[in-house]
This record gives structure tokens, sequence and C-alpha cells, in this order.
């Protein structure tokens, strides 16, 4: 089977060639790398169309005159592209393991049903944010053991509420019917997988590989990252989620799984700020 990969370019001149070599470095052969550039000003479209030019599997794509449409757009256009059954998501700053793409066949050889399957990360970049996400992601871990210790298919459904347990767009690979479908509408871009996350637990299972299969840079100039301070737009995508979950939601449980999924964000917030030093001891991490 082969897997389109999307990557979606901007302004990327000092991570690309990193992340397009881990694709190149994958065990399993059978891929198509999309790289979509978003107009990016720097000499990332030249380093991206080296790698083209040196291996047929590598295409370089870009907006019409080169203009910069944003995250969406570039999202839909470079999934336009796909001809493939899976697609997987890889960030321009991010990097696979080499056995990532291996290990995602295997387990959908071993699991054919499933149509959307991510994995754990290792985070590396900023040490103090690192540190956080480490512990946010142990906890959610635990979480999605005591909420299906004897699968690994789970309903997020009811966590998406409150937070968005999948750790990067990085780790997933997916149908690519579902992503046509469903499509990138959130209102913030730089949360357009949480949004899209949210709209396909209504009806779809998500697929767990609790294998460190991707490594997520955490650099304080990345598109996330500088997205954090967009209070406002935090504010948009949760009020576009409370209005998805009250069209689409059962509304005789719609009430009590607003009220618990608050006291979940409370709990996780308690383990990052208030027992922060008792949840690094019970959850293994370091200092």
């Amino acid at each position: 089977m082969e897997i389109t990969v999307i990557t979606a370019s901007y302004n990327c001149q000092n991570t690309i060639e990193e992340t397009i070599k881990s694709v190149l470095a994958q065990s399993y052969g059978k891929w198509r790398l999309i790289v979509f550039d978003d107009g990016s000003t720097d000499s990332s479209p030249q380093i991206i169309h080296k790698y083209a030019q040196q291996d047929e599997r590598i295409k370089l794509f870009s907006h019409p005159d080169g203009k910069n449409l944003g995250l969406r757009e570039t999202l839909k256009k470079a999934l336009s592209c796909v001809k493939t059954d899976y697609v997987a998501f890889l960030e321009c700053d991010d990097i696979w393991h080499k056995d990532y793409l291996k290990e995602k066949l295997a387990f959908l050889s071993q699991n054919p049903q499933a149509e959307i399957i991510f994995n754990d990360v290792q985070c590396f970049g900023n040490e103090d944010r690192r540190k956080k996400l480490a512990l946010f992601n142990r906890a959610v871990k635990i979480y999605l053991n005591i909420l299906n210790p004897f699968s690994n298919a789970y309903n997020l459904n009811f966590p998406l509420m409150a937070f968005n347990p999948i750790p990067t767009f990085s780790c997933v690979m997916m149908k690519t019917a579902l992503a046509e479908s469903y499509g990138f509408q959130s209102p913030f871009a730089p949360m357009t997988d949480y949004y899209l996350w949210a709209r396909l637990s209504f009806k779809r299972k998500f697929y767990f590989i609790d294998k460190k299969l991707t490594r997520w840079r955490l650099s304080e100039k990345s598109y996330t990252m500088r997205s954090l301070a967009d209070k406002k737009g935090e504010k948009e995508l949760a009020k576009a989620l409370k209005t998805l979950y009250r069209k689409n939601d059962n509304p005789i449980l719609h009430i009590p799984k607003a009220l618990l999924s608050l006291l979940l964000i409370s709990g996780f917030k308690a383990i990052s700020l208030v027992a922060k030093p008792i949840a690094k001891a019970l959850l293994g991490i370091g200092k």
C-alpha cells in the first residue's frame, strides 16, 4: 500500500530539510510526499525543490503567483492532490522515526477497521514547554488507559470537549476520504486539527499506538507556539466547539458532559500547576 504524506510549508528553511530527510529515511518505501508551500519568503522552496529533483516521490506545490493563503487553504489544496486511500500529516518542523510508516502499516494490517491512527510523541526544543507537555502527555496516556483499558480504540468525543489528546498533526495517519469529507474548517487556523478531530469524534473511533514515532519540535518561532498568544482565536475555537457539541450531542447527555468536561479541565490544570512535583514523581517524569 502506498501512503501519501502531506506537509504544509511556510518559511521553514531551518527545519524543512530535517523533516524531508526523516521521510527519505523511512524503512517503508512506498510513499509519496506532497510539500505544499504557502507563499514562503525565505529559501525553503529552493530547499524543497532540491529534494524533489533528487527523488520523484517528492512533489512541491504552491498557490498561484506564490500567494500566502493560510494553513487551512494550503491543507485543502494539498489534500486535493492525494490519490491514496490513507494520508499522513507531517508538519514542516517535525521529524518522524524511521519506522513511522512501517509501524502504522503493521498496525493497520492487524486492525483493518482503523480509520484514524495516532501515536505517542517525543518532544524536543523549548525546555519549559517540553517539561509541561511531557507531564500532560503522560497524564493523557493514563486517562486513555482508564477510558478503555482493554483496547487501543477510543471514543474521544468526551475528552475532545475539554482538550485535544492528540499531540500534533504529525502523529496522525487517516483515511483520505474522511479528511476530504470533514475538511479543515476550524475558525482558528493553528488548531485546525483540533476542530477536525472534534467533528470526527461523533461518528468515528481513534486508534492509538503507544510508541514515540514522532519527534515534535517545540520552538518559540513555530506557528503553533506563536499562536498561543492569540487569545481571541482560542476563544473563537472554544465558541465553535460549543456550537458543534450543542448541534450534534445527545441533548439529554450534553449538559452532564459539559459539566464533566469542566471538571476534567480543572483536573489537568491541577496536575500541571498545583501538584506538579507530586505528579512528576507519580508519573515518572524527571526534572
